[in-house]
């Protein structure tokens, strides 16, 4: 195996396990609610606990991996992953399953942020679309494979058995990470490595591109994620479907965007990444909007399979082209501020989202979305130019 595919089976492993982890919790909530003898909204507080955890991973590690490498960021935290995920699997009662999904959080914010600082790191621009669409393929693979495995074994075997399962797998890939080739950048000597992420985080503030580019992370986010939160329900309400058959729905949506995230990505290293992001979201934008206006059948498919691929064929390009927007000594930290970003446009949508959902329907919720995706190509256009491959 090659260098670079190497590259590629080993982060687009440990995005997997981190998103399938994460994912998954919202199949388990019913079981941590009977097994634990507690509301469902205490068992939400996992969620919420784990997010804390990852944002915080996610700024110490992607400011300090600019200063000491990448590399043993992924190592150190996948070996930590595979320890939560143990913790989780004894874990008797929600206190101590919360303890244990902040570790997770923890090591699942370090590998998300330094896997694609690594990708951004390994390989040279003009080749980066393909290589992080193979890649962020796992943002899409986790739902169809991963969460049906998951709850597949929560239900013959209880919830305990999947984290044991998930370490198992994580210990697997922990001994895989060894093999990642060492860097290609120099690591940067400096005995005032937070001050000087601070500076970094300054100059994007400062920068009128990087700037855009934190909002693109918001909406981006924000617009995907709170169109498929309330999706199911308006579904249920609107068409009676089963949970079976809205899980099947989602199974075609994921199918659609295994097979655009690739493609996105091989098509934008001949094109642009910019430009090739920016005709995916104002495709994104007009499916979005046009979901709730359509009865059950073909067209509602055709459109819910249009917003996936849209999705996906965006990832890649989109991800490809933030990394070069920064030197590779900051690219750390910047990625590390765009996950931030991009978690606080989630939870200002999805709760936005409910409100929009109660009062007014999910039409109400599809616009908002559809103009958060539109908007992206705005700041695209307006915002962000195609960067010149660096020279490091």
């Amino acid at each position: 195996m090659s260098a670079d595919n190497l590259v590629i089976a080993n982060l687009f492993l440990l995005l997997f396990l981190g998103l399938a982890d994460n994912q998954m919790m919202a199949a388990l909530l019913p079981a941590f609610v009977k097994s634990l003898h507690v509301s469902i909204e205490k068992a939400g507080l996992l969620v919420a606990i784990y997010s804390l955890g990852a944002a915080a991973a996610a700024f110490v590690s992607g400011s300090l991996s600019d200063v000491y490498g990448r590399r043993w960021f992924l190592q150190g935290g996948m070996a930590l992953f595979a320890v939560a995920s143990c913790l989780s699997w004894r874990s008797t009662t929600l206190a101590e399953l919360a303890g244990a999904r902040a570790l997770t959080g923890l090591a699942a914010g370090t590998l998300s942020t330094c896997t694609v600082a690594f990708a951004g790191d390994w390989f040279a621009y003009e080749v980066r679309g393909r290589a992080i669409g193979l890649i962020s393929s796992a943002y899409f693979v986790a739902p169809v494979a991963g969460v049906p495995a998951a709850a597949l074994i929560a239900d013959r075997f209880g919830w305990q058995r999947t984290f044991l399962a998930i370490a198992a797998v994580a210990a697997l890939a922990t001994f895989a990470s060894l093999t990642l080739p060492k860097e290609t950048r120099k690591t940067i000597a400096t005995s005032h490595p937070w001050r000087r992420s601070l500076g970094a985080f300054r100059g994007f503030f400062a920068r009128r591109d990087t700037f855009a580019a934190l909002g693109i992370a918001f909406l981006v986010s924000g617009g995907l994620v709170g169109f498929i939160t309330y999706i199911g329900q308006w579904l249920n309400n609107g068409f009676a479907l089963s949970t079976t058959m809205i899980g099947l729905i989602f199974a075609y949506g994921g199918g659609m965007a295994v097979l655009g995230a690739p493609l996105g990505g091989m098509l934008s290293d001949r094109y642009g990444k910019r430009a090739v992001s920016l005709a995916s979201s104002l495709v994104m934008a007009l499916a979005v909007a046009a979901v709730p206006f359509l009865g059950w059948g073909a067209a509602l498919l055709v459109a819910f399979g249009m917003v996936s691929l849209a999705a996906a064929f965006r990832q890649g390009p989109l991800t490809a082209l933030m990394t070069e927007m920064v030197p590779a000594a900051e690219r750390g930290t910047f990625i590390a501020l765009r996950n931030i970003s991009s978690q606080i446009g989630i939870g200002a949508t999805v709760s936005v989202g409910g409100i929009l959902y109660g009062r007014s329907g999910y039409g109400a919720v599809t616009g908002l979305c559809a103009t958060m995706t539109a908007l992206v190509s705005v700041l695209l256009f307006t915002h962000i130019m195609e960067p010149m491959p660096s020279q490091e």
